[in-house]
């Protein structure tokens, strides 16, 4: 896999890239997003109506739409003609919806003079056969959190935390504890957390598909050194004790984190906000995601968010593509500021001077976001397979990923059959 490091230009766009287009007629344009909550709601609410109070002859008006409906939403709404004229929408499938020709092509609205703004790796996202199809919103990272407590219990200094693959196994030795035969703290499992086989077969260098995300090699030799390492995690604690320790994890407080049960785990940073709720009062570090190596580099975390749209049934692409502009530039400025979402447009950042968001801003280099392939979205289903296969069955790590390849390559086969037709 070619690694897409993200460059900061610190660019700027000028009046003219942002302002919108004279309307002889008073334009309304339908805007759906995921945000319905408390939190939420008003900041994107505010930045709608900076936008109305500009431009009165461009009028904006939001409905929030639940996350795991809107795409189906959207969708549906091409097919019938009355999709939203912009929608904020999943990253990571946007190349899907330009494949089957159900979102606008925003190279021919000019989306291509904005492209210096953009970290690299989100904008490329939105890019499918040469064209943009998309611009990026927000995105995250992920990120080692661990037990400052934990470690000076054991001996551990807490200004060191793990660099390495074999780091992070030798710390969790030290942090693992019983009770009798009992497990009541794992040090730490790859599997545990929010960033799975994939993230640790990206973190290792490898992928599951060909450089033009088509073909599938899910088998390739990273893949299968991967999936052993994990194994030899799962291994140590026993993989019925891997399943029982797992499952008892709880939500909020009494997640594997918090509880005191997993001292190290790689989550979303976002997951800040949930400490800071949850546990005021606890003492926390968080640093890059280890490396096999210890060295840092453009694929070593993974990161999701959202990328803005225009679908296809619009009567008003002009003025939406305006929108659009002023939402990925202007509006990620405030949502930045106030949300706390890591923004693709690089300059939005300084909104934000907090120094947590600023670390997590500057992990951005090392985070890659992948898109699902076009031809095989339903893939992870047979990884997963094959990781349940292994750690819980004591199947062969390449047995289990034979299977997988043929299984994805047949999804590859019928997509591209599907897509000919």
């Amino acid at each position: 896999m070619k690694r897409k490091i993200l460059i900061v230009t610190g660019l700027l766009f000028g009046l003219n890239a942002l302002g919108a287009p004279a309307a002889a007629q008073k334009v309304n344009l339908k805007f759906s997003a995921h945000w319905l909550s408390e939190q939420r709601r008003p900041t994107i609410t505010r930045i709608v109506n900076t936008w109305n109070q500009r431009n009165p002859n461009i009028q904006v008006e939001y409905t929030g739409v639940p996350f795991d409906q809107i795409i189906t939403k959207t969708v549906a709404g091409v097919a019938a003609g009355n999709a939203p004229d912009v929608v904020v929408i999943d990253i990571r499938s946007g190349k899907q919806r330009a494949a089957k020709n159900q979102i606008l092509n925003l190279s021919a609205l000019g989306a291509d003079k904005l492209k210096s703004g953009f970290f690299a790796n989100l904008w490329n996202t939105g890019t499918y056969n040469g064209k943009q199809y998309a611009l990026p919103f927000v995105t995250d990272t992920r990120v080692l959190f661990y037990n400052k407590a934990a470690f000076k219990e054991v001996g551990l200094d807490p200004n060191k935390p793990p660099k390495t693959w074999d780091e992070l196994w030798s710390y969790a030795l030290k942090l693992d504890k019983k009770d009798g035969n009992r497990w009541v703290r794992m040090g730490f499992h790859p599997n545990f957390g929010e960033f799975g086989y994939s993230g640790w077969v990206t973190n290792a260098g490898g992928s599951f598909f060909d450089k033009d995300n088509e073909e599938a090699r899910a088998n390739n030799p990273t893949a299968v050194k991967v999936l052993n390492w994990m194994k030899k995690w799962t291994d140590k604690y026993g993989a019925n004790n891997y399943a029982a320790f797992r499952a008892s994890f709880g939500g909020g407080a009494q997640d594997e984190f918090m509880s005191g049960k997993v001292p190290m785990v790689v989550r979303n940073g976002n997951y800040l906000t949930t400490l800071r709720v949850n546990a005021p009062n606890m003492q926390y570090g968080f640093v890059a995601v280890p490396t096999e190596d210890g060295k840092q580099d453009g694929a070593s975390s993974w990161g999701g968010g959202f990328n803005i749209e225009i679908p296809r049934s619009t009567k008003h692409p002009k003025e939406a593509f305006a929108f659009a502009k002023y939402l990925a530039t202007e509006g990620a400025k405030v949502w930045a500021a106030e949300q706390n979402d890591l923004p693709g447009y690089q300059v939005a950042r300084l909104a934000n001077k907090n120094p947590n968001f600023t670390k997590l801003s500057n992990n951005l280099k090392y985070t890659y976001v992948d898109t699902v392939p076009v031809y095989a979205p339903s893939y992870e289903s047979a990884i997963n397979k094959a990781v349940d296969d292994v750690l819980l069955r004591n199947k062969d790590a390449k047995d289990a990923l034979d299977e997988a390849q043929a299984a994805i390559a047949k999804q590859v086969a019928d997509g591209k059959r599907d897509a000919a037709r």
